[in-house]
């Protein structure tokens, strides 16, 4: 790669002692020639347009001044130098005085081969500056430059150019607003500082929101909704954060993928359910586990009974709850259990079973007491039916209610009492036919009466178990139960965080995800979780806020509660109030901190100390005037915004009159403004801190990376469109609405194609020909339907075999073809001047005054193309027509916007070569022109890359540019390698640096 740029140098440069003859043919030849010829206009005293031949006497001033000569070559292949009715050069005279000039220009470019150009402090383009913003702030949606002044085209017609890139006052105070906004939108945390697509504080709590619960939608399912009725309104609550225990099961059983769960929950899930260490609920899970019939179902079954769901909008208050997620332990030594009763369908009387049965743990001394059953009815007196009864396990009471007792809302309410050992208890509608093993039973949770203020939730259950307070048989149970809940929650998280079951709530975001972190994350995800908690808290102020809730809360109690349930709450608020606004004013030098650590990223380098000291004392000195402390730090980043650290992408000059090396971090500035139009990104600049990016391995390294990131498609618009001047089709609208109804819904896809296209290009190191010979482009489902091509549905999508429908490469765009048209009909002349200049680099003479305008529409009886040959054939418009007319002519198959159409394609030149249509101008260029297209393609390459006009001593590498190419099946990563590798791209002019004369 060293060698690739300096051998086809040396090349050259042997051939300079052939050319030392041009000083002896300048006194010999040309200077006579320019007497007789061009003196009596362009001579010291007239100086017709602006040029002075006179003056050049000897070849040390023709070396002076090489601009006059290439403009002199410029003006003699278009004939219009001696001009029309002027004594005319002979062809051998003529011949001469080309060949002298371009054989001295070239000598002068083989004497400055290499220069780096002038030194410009370039401004970043607003296209730069957007995208520089938008990759520091991760933000895409920012668009700061959209009321800044358009910038203009320069250099080779690139906006990236430093001679176009000027200040103003108007554009500084624009730059002030702008970095203000872009201010608004930074966002304050715990540790620094981050950036959201808004600006308001809400929006900033609410994305923290969304990160948590996306972060608990990665482990848990977001089903298990549940009603609750707040004064008439229905919400949903205890939402999401479930454990999906049927998919764990069913990968357990060999029925799932393991690929898609958590690999830590699910080795402990199979480790329970295969071990053998004994557990009166386990076990009966165990049992189906082997058989591989263990469902979900069954594990639902003990999770409603062992835990249930708690108001979280008053935890903590007086005889509150403790958590969300409570749970619940159905042993007692007594229990009373309600069912309700409906008259037999078939008729007669109902007929309910007290049940008593052993628990699982065998009926030794198990007894239990039945009192008091009877049936219940509102409003009416209890008809008792049974009193009191003593059974030994296993045992089955029948007893009958009569039919005549059963209304609306009848229930039978017995108690069951605890003698001895462990009985399980139930009321069932059927005689059961087991009377062993334990049950799960039902459970269910109803509100009870009394003040909102109070804890009304209460659990019922069908099956309770009877045993004595501290029993052995007790502590069993307990220990078997708590075993399950560790295996077992219900749900992992509260996922909806902002509880919704109370009318007042206290609790402004509630976190409850023990379990989640217990059975599933490691220790790495629970500081990520607990860091995005942080930011939750401290975005909302939920401290601060939290005591005014409070304060609302007890006034709210005192009119119709018990204002004294919430006072053990009171101090824990205070203090954390207090405490996070201690805390805001520790973190306060984090957050400026954090905004010079931008700055060293914004300016792209690091900053000196004085430079902090300043940006640190600004900050104090905002605060002495007033500001708080999150403006006073939005106002020191828009500083950082506006300095001219930011704006400008300066580059020191080393010391002498020779060009030297950049360094390495000015190298990665110049690398990823080539490629991605914005700042470095971290793995650039650590191979720049590292002072390894000048090595030419690691410098194209680093380039083949950046060419396949997404950002590259910034090369594709600034570099690609721009070139082929469709950058702004998107925006395009002189079309005819009449005429064209469905151009404005294509402009952008159109504008999207060749953006698509030269992506590709890069990121696939495709050809530069297949610029002009591909047979491929991308479509969505309109372009193609505009096209008339045949896709699958509607989405972008690569397309072969174009050529056969008439297209291919960027002459088939219809980006380039309409951009090339009128408003309302096509235009051979637009299409062949772009052609001509902007595809093969000719340098066409300006248009004569007074040139008619030609009509929107064709005269009835004229095609368009006949309406442009009666304007062609003028004799002052001959000339030039006769070198662009063909090349739209050969175009005029596809209309205004770029659909094919039959039409009249053939082409003459003025040479009288022809060839038909898009088919034969393709084989034309590809042949006949294919350096003069290399030559373009490698000219406007460079001048992007290096922010400049191309200048004389830069043919050298062009013509380097299209050997290299040659040698390497026109990949266009040897065209960038090749600038890359350059004395131009890797090197600046030094403080002295005098032109080579």
């Amino acid at each position: 790669m060293r060698q690739r740029f300096s051998n086809t140098v040396m090349t050259l440069l042997m051939t300079c002692s052939a050319i030392s003859a041009w000083a002896d043919e300048f006194q010999q030849s040309v200077q006579p020639l320019l007497k007789e010829y061009c003196n009596t206009c362009h001579s010291t005293q007239k100086q017709k347009g602006d040029l002075d031949l006179e003056r050049f006497t000897s070849m040390k001033q023709v070396k002076a001044d090489p601009a006059v000569w290439e403009h002199t070559l410029e003006q003699l292949a278009n004939n219009e130098m001696p001009p029309k009715g002027k004594p005319q050069l002979s062809p051998e005279q003529k011949k001469l005085l080309t060949q002298w000039a371009r054989g001295t220009l070239d000598e002068l470019a083989l004497a400055s081969a290499g220069d780096p150009g002038p030194v410009v402090l370039r401004r970043l383009s607003n296209m730069e500056y957007t995208y520089t913003v938008r990759d520091l702030t991760g933000i895409d949606s920012l668009d700061p430059a959209k009321e800044f002044p358009v910038d203009g085209a320069a250099g080779e017609g690139f906006t990236n150019a430093g001679a176009a890139l000027v200040m103003s006052p108007a554009l500084l105070t624009k730059y002030l607003d702008a970095g203000k906004d872009i201010a608004s939108h930074a966002v304050l945390l715990p540790g620094g500082m981050r950036f959201s697509e808004s600006s308001s504080p809400r929006d900033w709590t609410d994305e923290a929101l969304a990160k948590i619960r996306a972060f608990y939608a990665r482990y848990t399912w977001q089903g298990g909704a549940e009603s609750v009725n707040l004064q008439g309104v229905q919400f949903d609550t205890n939402t999401g954060g479930r454990l999906e225990v049927a998919k764990y099961l069913e990968t357990l059983q060999g029925r799932g993928d393991a690929s898609v769960l958590n690999a830590r929950y699910l080795e402990t899930l199979k480790k329970a359910l295969e071990s053998t260490q004994p557990s009166p609920v386990l076990d009966l899970l165990r049992e189906k586990y082997k058989a591989k019939s263990l469902n979900a179902l069954d594990v639902d079954a003990w999770q409603r009974v062992l835990w249930r769901f708690a108001s979280v909008g008053h935890i903590g208050k007086k005889n509150g709850p403790k958590s969300w997620q409570e749970p619940v332990t159905p042993l007692g030594t007594h229990h009373e259990i309600r069912v309700k009763l409906e008259a037999p369908k078939e008729g007669g009387d109902a007929k309910l079973y007290l049940v008593s049965t052993d628990a699982g743990d065998g009926s030794a001394d198990d007894e239990a007491i039945w009192e008091n059953a009877r049936v219940v009815v509102k409003d009416k007196p209890d008809v008792q039916v049974l009193a009191s009864q003593a059974v030994k396990t296993p045992q089955v009471i029948e007893i009958t209610v009569p039919a005549a007792s059963i209304v609306k809302d009848t229930e039978l309410v017995v108690t069951a009492r605890h003698k001895s050992g462990s009985v399980q208890v139930q009321v069932l509608k059927e005689k059961p036919t087991m009377l062993s093993g334990l049950q799960s039973g039902m459970a269910s949770a109803v509100i009870a009466k009394g003040q909102w203020s109070d804890n009304n939730l209460r659990t019922s259950l069908s099956a309770p178990i009877l045993v004595a307070n501290g029993s052995p048989a007790r502590q069993k149970f307990e220990a078997a139960f708590d075993e399950f809940r560790a295996l077992f929650p219900i749900a992992l998280c509260y996922a909806k965080i902002v509880p919704v079951d109370e009318v007042v709530t206290l609790t402004l975001f509630h976190r409850d995800d023990s379990e989640l972190q217990r059975l599933m994350l490691s220790a790495e995800e629970s500081k990520e979780l607990d860091r995005l908690w942080d930011e939750l808290l401290f975005l909302s102020e939920a401290p601060l806020k939290q005591v005014d809730v409070f304060e609302q809360l007890w006034q709210f109690a005192t009119q119709d509660a018990k204002p004294d349930a919430f006072e053990p709450m009171r101090e824990p608020i205070m203090r954390g109030a207090e405490a996070f606004k201690k805390r805001l004013v520790e973190i306060a030098p984090v957050q400026v901190q954090a905004v010079l650590d931008f700055a060293g990223k914004a300016w792209r380098r690091s900053l000196s100390d004085r430079e902090q000291s300043a940006l640190r004392t600004l900050h104090a000195q905002l605060l002495k005037q007033g500001l708080s402390h999150p403006a006073a730090t939005r106002m020191l980043l828009a500083r950082v915004l506006t300095s001219p650290a930011f704006l400008y992408r300066g580059e020191k000059a080393a010391e002498g009159s020779k060009s030297a090396p950049v360094s390495d971090r000015e190298l990665a500035t110049r690398l990823s403004y080539f490629l991605w139009s914005s700042t470095p990104d971290a793995e650039l600049m650590s191979q720049a801190d590292a002072g390894r990016l000048h090595e030419p391995e690691v410098l194209v390294s680093q380039a083949h990376r950046m060419l396949k990131n997404a950002k590259v498609s910034r090369l594709a618009t600034e570099f690609g469109c721009q070139w082929l001047q469709v950058r702004d089709v998107a925006t395009l609208d002189e079309k005819s609405e009449r005429h064209f109804p469905t151009f404005g819904s294509l402009r952008g896809p159109m504008q999207e194609e060749a953006e698509r296209f030269f992506t590709a290009l890069f990121q696939q190191d495709e050809s530069v020909l297949s610029l002009l010979e591909a047979d491929h482009t991308y479509v969505n489902g309109a372009l193609a339907e505009h096209y008339g091509l045949k896709v699958k549905g509607s989405d972008w999508q690569r397309v072969e075999a174009l050529r056969a429908q008439g297209r291919g490469g960027i002459l088939g765009f219809a980006a380039t073809l309409a951009k090339q048209s009128g408003a309302s009909r096509t235009s051979p002349i637009l299409r062949g001047n772009w052609l001509s200049e902007v595809v093969l680099g000719e340098k066409l003479p300006r248009p004569p005054k007074d040139v008619p305008i030609l009509p929107e529409e064709a005269p009835a009886g004229l095609t368009e193309r006949q309406l442009i040959e009666r304007h062609s054939s003028d004799a002052a418009c001959a000339k030039c027509h006769q070198r662009i007319d063909p090349f739209g002519f050969a175009l005029e198959g596809f209309d205004a916007i770029g659909r094919s159409r039959k039409a009249d394609t053939h082409a003459v030149l003025a040479n009288g070569t022809t060839f038909e249509g898009l088919d034969g101008l393709r084989t034309y260029l590809l042949t006949t022109r294919r350096d003069d297209f290399l030559r373009q393609f490698c000219r406007k390459l460079l001048g992007y890359a290096l922010g400049r006009s191309v200048q004389l001593s830069d043919k050298p590498l062009i013509e380097t540019m299209i050997t290299q190419l040659k040698a390497n099946d026109f990949k266009i990563t040897t065209a960038l390698e090749t600038i890359l590798l350059s004395p131009q791209f890797r090197e600046v002019r030094g403080r002295d640096f005098v032109v080579s004369q």
